[in-house]
């Protein structure tokens, strides 16, 4: 990288959890000599955002990566049986794995109550008895048979030939509804790709990361630059991983990454949404030398 002080570089728990979850702590090295500081959201005392985003003073980023390991330890992987859900919309054979999450929710909720007041924790455990009956409803009713992604996009009407031409416009995600969207009276643009609350829904909370992380996985199923391994679980995990990486950098002036599949789906989504971040491909090479140039407007 030439002259990398000219900027201030940035990174997220998406960053972290990463990682930790392909056990490979290399960047840590590089996010120190870029002097990044890590972007993240501000939460209320209920760690619910407050719709703000700050940048933390420069911590050495492998005292900072030992911290976050504190912090999830003992929770990794608490959220796994929600995947199953992800990777079936996708095509995947894992019915038999699907009927097993309601039980395994109601044993994480068990466990992860272990240390609250006897009376919060029947509360607790009685609501995921109630959700874990309707999610067993859900497996039974809508999630016996299994539909490939070709298949589904095929019903929405997105061949291989529209979405490569789709691609190539000024705006895909506007592309896309103008197919889809006669078919799906139901809800508008925003709300099929995520940007906004769907009517309903409840006790999710709406963040413009969180939203933008939703529209990504909702580009991977019409296949506009879909990534491999959709219907695979631990090649989904990176895929969420990728959608947190762009919904963080919309708070930033630029995107930069060497996965054209991100960059791609990421000026789809900024685009849309008139966000100032710039997506900014470059192909890796060993030895490569990175020099990015800052162009003003001039009146």
């Amino acid at each position: 990288m030439v002259d990398p002080e000219r900027f201030i570089w940035v990174y997220s728990y998406a960053h972290l959890d990463e990682i930790y979850r392909n056990g490979n702590t290399d960047a840590l090295h590089g996010m120190k000599v870029l002097k990044a500081v890590e972007v993240c959201d501000v939460l209320n005392e209920d760690f619910q955002s407050v719709g703000n985003i700050r940048l933390r003073d420069y911590v050495d980023p492998h005292e900072r990566y030992e911290r976050h390991l504190e912090a999830i330890s003992g929770f990794e992987g608490s959220n796994d049986h929600s995947i199953e859900y992800l990777i079936r919309s996708f095509g995947a054979d894992n019915f038999d794995e699907l009927q097993q999450t309601p039980d395994q929710l109601r044993k994480e909720i068990d466990r992860l109550t272990s240390a609250v007041d006897d009376e919060r924790k029947h509360d607790l455990i009685s609501q995921a008895h109630t959700v874990s009956e309707e999610m067993a409803g859900v497996v039974e009713q809508h999630l016996k048979d299994r539909v490939p992604i070709d298949q589904t996009r095929a019903a929405l009407g997105v061949s291989s030939e529209e979405r490569k031409r789709i691609e190539k416009t000024f705006s895909p995600i506007d592309e896309v509804w103008n197919l889809i969207g006669p078919a799906i009276p139901s809800v508008n643009k925003d709300q099929f790709f995520g940007f906004e609350p769907i009517p309903g829904i409840e006790g999710v909370q709406h963040t413009q990361h969180g939203a933008i992380c939703g529209a990504h996985i909702v580009l991977n199923m019409i296949g506009i630059s879909p990534d491999k391994g959709l219907a695979k679980r631990e090649k989904i995990k990176n895929i969420m991983s990728d959608g947190q990486h762009t919904g963080m950098a919309s708070y930033c002036n630029a995107l930069l990454s060497a996965d054209r599949g991100i960059i791609n789906k990421a000026r789809c989504i900024y685009t849309y949404l008139g966000n100032i971040t710039t997506p900014l491909h470059f192909n890796f090479e060993k030895g490569f030398e990175l020099n990015l140039g800052i162009q003003t407007d001039r009146a």
